[in-house]
């Protein structure tokens, strides 16, 4: 069997959801997923920037885009501009990334979701409207983190990049929003620099995807105005074969797998992970909270059986 520590938080989060998830698939994607597929993308590719707009197109082909109150063209368009700057600002700060080979894991092979660096260093990169102690001590503590530590017996840094909250379904940031001159065009400003410096009401708010202004332009003038230290943020969290938290985590997850392996869609609901706070609502609900009995044929504008290897 394949495991990942993302089969181990849906596990946590409802058995149930584990079990439709390994037979068949939504036909939809949210805005958040499909900018991690197209950073993903960017920051294994040659090119950030094209590799990032390649992995949206490629995604899009496949699934329709959550897109509320836009228009879904108007999501992809500026998802994919945040997608080419986030991952050069990646780029740029920590080299290219690439993807870890799958390793043995007991009798099951262990399939990674971290990222790598020329270094070695192994990164867990994950987005959030905010960055607080409460939510950085989450994801350190969540499977995605400890169970790759016992997995790969081996350090990993916690990367955050706050991309702010979503609000008529664009994401307020300096990703994607700055301030530009009424009449120079090119003049972009993120902050103030300094008091009576220009920076005045007259400046209008513009979203990125409504300019031609070039990704790495957009990153030169974030840089320029010191946004950038606070959207990324790394936490080494190191490694100790010793330390018991690694061992009860290695003990749990032989245990937790055949649990995993038996998930029936006859399971019970979790119906507290049904809308979690920051996860939103549960992809399955017009399955599991249809008022009227209902097979997953029923619904196959919906849902897709995957597709077998």
């Amino acid at each position: 069997m394949i495991v990942t520590s993302q089969l181990f938080d849906i596990h946590d989060r409802c058995p149930r959801r584990l079990a439709l998830e390994r037979t068949h698939e939504p036909l939809t994607i949210s805005a958040t997923g499909l900018l991690y597929a197209g950073i993903e993308g960017g920051i294994i590719g040659a090119d950030p920037c094209v590799s990032a707009l390649d992995s949206i197109r490629a995604i899009t082909s496949r699934f329709d885009v959550q897109s509320g109150d836009l228009a879904p063209i108007s999501v992809v368009r500026h998802v994919g501009f945040m997608a080419e700057v986030i991952s050069l600002a990646l780029i740029r700060k920590f080299g290219r990334f690439s993807r870890i080979a799958n390793t043995v894991f007991g009798s099951h092979e262990w399939q990674s979701n971290l990222f790598e660096r020329k270094n070695g260093d192994l990164h867990r990169i994950f987005l959030v409207s905010y960055l607080d102690d409460d939510s950085l001590r989450s994801f350190a503590h969540s499977w995605g983190t400890v169970g790759e530590l016992a997995a790969l017996e081996r350090d990993v840094t916690l990367t955050a990049v706050v991309i702010g909250a979503q609000r008529a379904g664009r994401r307020h940031s300096h990703w994607s929003r700055c301030f530009q001159h009424p009449v120079q065009k090119s003049a972009l400003r993120f902050a103030s620099r300094k008091r009576d410096d220009g920076f005045t009401k007259g400046w209008r708010e513009v979203w990125r995807e409504m300019t031609d202004i070039s990704a790495a332009t957009w990153l030169d003038k974030m840089g320029t105005d010191d946004v950038l230290p606070d959207l990324i943020q790394s936490r080494r969290v190191p490694y100790r074969p010793d330390d018991y938290r690694m061992v009860k985590a290695r003990e749990d997850m032989f245990k937790i797998i055949p649990q995993m392996e038996s998930a029936s869609i006859d399971d019970p609901m979790r119906r507290s992970s049904c809308d979690e706070v920051g996860r939103g609502a549960c992809v399955w609900q017009r399955l599991c909270w249809s008022p009227t009995p209902v097979e997953l044929d029923d619904l196959d504008y919906l849902f897709r059986e995957r597709a077998t290897e």
